[in-house]
Parts: structure tokens; C-alpha cells; sequence
């Protein structure tokens, strides 16, 4: 297996990726935001971290047991895929089902009491997409990203045209609905029909997912069988064997997630005003946050192809896998994402008008976020030591290390100063993040890792960035500072790139 193949995969999985947030942001956010005010955006905001966090906890990193165990010789993949499949059902129901009996107190505790609606949905799109993260594991290991790109784009257009129904056609159409079907289009609960859209579009992936499952073993299933294939419980590690390999990976999981979007839970309570003024600022933030996506989104990809990659690649002896491609995977990485972040801070003149000029107000931490997100990616390069070892533990204690990080400062200095205080703890917490997963690196699973590259890279980027902003806003200055630190990059690594690529 070569870093080329590995490469194509990321350029279909980015394809789904890129494609779908563009869609998402560019279509969804962009008209999301002329109907909704900054609180309303705030609340968004603030639910859709609470959406990933639980979805994680339900999914308990499955997926990537999936990789672990399946990639191997000694298991059979299809008893795999279906005995993390049942964990992921079962944990569905009694979760989502204990939580929904308990919806209204919920509402009561995020501020949200006359909307027990928002939790109610949050918690169906929860399960939805939980269901669906286990047959989208085994679409990576089984090596169909077509398929993967279908679906999730699938859900991306389903969703934009449930939010242009909820939210436009309707509302344009609100006496003729009323009078029809005494369905009164409600302004207040805008962000309910936003939320139920995604519901909506979740339940649409995981239909294609249960559809496929069905073709496969020639039957409907509750959930998805992944190939055919005798159910023999002991061609399957234990249950115990796998959450125990799971479970610092679930810490890994909240924890990212914590890092990410927890700002916006913390600005609501600690910016120093109302919660509804709060909201609105958390809302700001927000909107930066969908500009860094834009890096995000090729880190994403990324991950959806060097995971199962990198397990398939180290095979059954870790100890004689070969280490040259982790440390080239590292290197690429590194040039494309700094070349993503030039891109997007040199443009941003332009792009920021993606955004309404209300939730402009966050973009000067913009900066900051770009560069917590390529140390996330970094992290996200150097784990492969503690997943592929075995030594799971030591991601869940550094990954709460990060989130004491991010938590700590926000909280702490928010109050003093504002948005920039959640900004610089993502980005503290990432760097101290990939500065210890580095540690267990080189104990575990030594690579030779390019550093002194990738801060040739990231000092290029910097310069760049800083001679855009002496220039000014001209686009064909800024375009072609771009361009020059795009040739500088290729000139550096010509002789690499022609013999990895070529």
C-alpha cells in the first residue's frame, strides 16, 4: 500500500467532505443566517455541541474498533462489524430512550425551557447518526469510497432541502399551509425546523445505509449486516476485549469534541452579560468556526482514509511495519494543510462574505482557530502510535489533559477577554496534545517524523499571511502571494513529491 493510494482515497473522502460542507456552508449557513438572528444562530450552535458529544458517547469509537479488529488476521470481519453494530443498537436505545423520558428537565437545564422540542430532535438526530457510524466505518475498511461519498452527500442535499422547505417555503407559503392544513408557521421556532431538517436528513443516510446492508445479505435487517458470513461469536474478540480497547478512545472522542465545540457553551454563561446577550457572541464565534471548517475539512478527509490506511498498512505485526509512510503521511499533511490555511486567511476578504455581516464580529480569532486545527491534525497523525500499539490509555489521559486545558482557559478568562480567551485555549490545547501523543510516539512506535519541514512550512505560511496583510485587499496581490508560497512549497519538495506521487 502506498502514500498515492492513500492520497487518491483522501481526494474521494474529500470529495464527499469538501463538497458536502461547501454545499452545507455556502447554501445551508449562508441562508440559514438571513433568517435567523445571532441568538438564534448562538442556540444552534450551542445544541450542536451537545449533538457530537453524545453522539460519541453512544458510538463509544466502535468504528475505530472496527479498524482494530477487522484488519487483522486472527478475527473475522464479519462477526466484527456486527457485534459493534449490536453494542452501537443497544447503547441507542437505552440512552436515547432514558434521555427522552427526562427531556423536559434537560430543556430546564440548557436554558431552553419553553423549547423542549430542540431536545427532543437533537436526541433523534443522536441516534440516527450513531446508527450510522458503524456501517460507515466498514464502508472505509472495505475500501468503497464511492459509495461513502454517495451517501453522505445524500444527506447533505437532503438537508439543505429540508431547511429551504422548513424554512422558506413554507414561511413564504404560511397563510395557504395554515389554511390548508392548520399548520401556522411559527417565527420563534425557527431553530426548531432547523433542527428538524437535520433529523430528517440523518434518518434519510442511515435509510441508505439499512438498504445497502439489505442488499448485501439478501434480506431486511434492523441493523445493517455488513457481508455475509457465518455468525460465530468466537471469530470476534471478546465485548470485554473490545470496550476495553475502546474506552480511553471514547475519552479521546468527547474530548475532541469538548475541544472543539464546547466555546460556544462556555460564552453563553461566562461573557459577561445576559445569556441571550451571550448567545449572540457565541453565535460570532460560531460563524468563525464554520471559516476554519474550511481546513477542517481536509483534515476530515484525511482521517476518514489514513485510519483504516494506517491499520491496513501496519497488518498483523506492528513491530515490522513499515515506518517511512507514516512519516511521509505527516509530511503531506503538513503541506496541504498550511497551504488550505494561506489559502483561506489570504481570501478571506472575499470569503468573509459568506457570512452575514451581523456575525462577522468573531473572524479576528480566525487566525487562531486555523492554527488549533492543523495542530488537531498533527495530534491526529501522531495517535496512530497508541491505537495501533494497543496503548489506548495514554490517548484518553492526554485528551483529557487538552480538554482541562480548553475548559480551564475559557472559563477562566473569557470574562476578561472575550473571544480571544476560548480561541488561544483550542489552540494551547492542541499544541500540548500533539506534543504529548509525540512522547508516546517515540516509546511506542518511533517514527522519524519531518518536524523541521513542517516548521518550514508553517513559517512560510506565516510570512505569506503577514505580506497579504501589508498589501492590503487586492485580490490579484493576494492571489499571487499565493501562488508564490504554493511554488516555493513545490520547489522544496519537487524530488520528494515526483517520487511519492509520480
Amino acid at each position: 500500500m502506498s502514500l498515492k493510494k492513500l492520497g487518491g482515497e483522501t481526494i474521494i473522502y474529500g470529495l464527499s467532505s469538501v463538497l458536502g460542507r461547501l454545499l452545507s456552508f455556502v447554501i445551508a449557513t449562508y441562508w440559514v443566517l438571513k433568517v435567523m438572528d445571532r441568538a438564534q444562530f448562538g442556540v444552534v450552535s450551542d445544541l450542536m455541541f451537545y449533538t457530537a458529544l453524545l453522539i460519541s458517547v453512544l458510538v463509544f469509537r466502535m468504528d475505530t474498533v472496527v479498524f482494530r479488529f477487522a484488519s487483522r488476521d486472527e478475527y473475522d470481519a464479519n462477526a466484527v462489524f456486527r457485534k459493534a453494530q449490536r453494542w452501537v443498537v443497544i447503547s441507542v436505545v437505552v440512552v436515547t430512550g432514558i434521555l427522552l423520558l427526562f427531556s423536559t428537565p434537560l430543556a430546564d437545564a440548557l436554558q431552553y425551557p419553553d423549547r423542549v422540542i430542540y431536545v427532543q430532535l437533537v436526541l433523534a438526530t443522536v441516534a440516527l447518526d450513531a446508527l450510522s457510524m458503524v456501517p460507515l466505518a466498514r464502508l472505509r475498511l472495505e475500501q468503497r469510497p464511492w459509495f461513502f461519498v454517495l451517501v453522505n452527500l445524500g444527506n447533505v442535499v437532503f438537508n439543505i432541502l429540508m431547511i429551504f422547505l422548513l424554512l422558506f417555503f413554507w414561511r413564504w407559503n404560511s397563510d395557504w399551509f395554515a389554511e390548508r392544513f392548520g399548520w401556522p408557521y411559527l417565527k420563534n421556532y425557527q431553530v426548531g425546523y432547523y433542527l428538524f431538517g437535520i433529523a430528517l436528513a440523518s434518518a434519510f443516510r442511515y435509510g441508505l445505509l439499512l438498504l445497502d446492508g439489505a442488499v448485501k445479505s439478501g434480506k431486511k435487517l434492523f441493523g445493517p449486516k455488513v457481508i455475509d458470513g457465518p455468525e460465530v461469536s468466537n471469530l470476534a474478540p471478546s465485548l470485554r476485549t473490545m470496550l476495553i480497547y475502546a474506552l480511553p478512545l471514547t475519552v479521546v472522542g468527547i474530548a475532541g469534541i469538548t475541544n472543539f465545540l464546547v466555546a460556544p457553551a462556555i460564552i453563553k454563561f461566562y461573557h459577561g452579560g445576559t445569556v441571550t446577550e451571550n448567545l449572540a457572541f457565541a453565535g460570532d464565534f460560531g460563524a468563525a468556526m464554520k471559516l476554519a471548517v474550511f481546513l477542517n475539512l481536509f483534515i476530515t478527509a484525511y482521517n476518514y482514509a489514513a485510519e483504516p490506511f494506517f491499520f491496513r498498512q501496519a497488518g498483523k505485526n506492528v513491530a515490522t511495519a513499515d515506518k517511512t509512510i507514516y512519516a511521509d503521511a505527516m509530511r503531506a499533511y503538513a503541506i496541504v494543510a498550511t497551504l488550505a490555511s494561506a489559502g483561506i486567511l489570504l481570501f478571506l476578504p472575499w470569503l468573509q462574505y459568506f457570512l452575514d455581516a451581523e456575525n462577522r464580529g468573531g473572524l479576528y480569532v480566525l487566525p487562531l482557530l486555523l492554527a488549533a486545527n492543523f495542530c488537531f491534525g498533527l495530534f491526529s497523525n501522531l495517535s496512530v502510535a497508541y491505537k495501533l500499539t494497543d496503548e489506548t490509555i495514554y490517548g484518553g489521559a492526554i485528551a483529557l489533559i487538552g480538554s482541562g486545558i480548553v475548559i480551564g482557559g475559557s472559563m477562566a478568562f473569557t470574562p476578561v477577554y472575550g473571544l480571544w480567551a476560548p480561541a488561544w485555549a483550542m489552540l494551547c490545547c492542541f499544541m500540548v496534545m500533539s506534543f504529548l501523543a509525540w512522547l508516546v510516539s517515540r516509546r511506542f512506535f518511533p517514527v522519524n517524523y519531518p518536524w523541521g519541514r513542517v516548521l518550514s512550512y508553517g513559517l512560510l505560511t506565516v510570512g505569506a499571511v503577514y505580506l497579504g496583510e501589508v498589501a492590503g485587499t487586492a485580490w490579484w496581490i493576494r492571489g499571487a502571494i499565493f501562488v508564490s508560497l504554493l511554488a516555493a512549497i513545490a520547489a522544496i519538495e519537487w524530488k520528494w513529491l515526483r517520487k511519492t506521487f509520480g
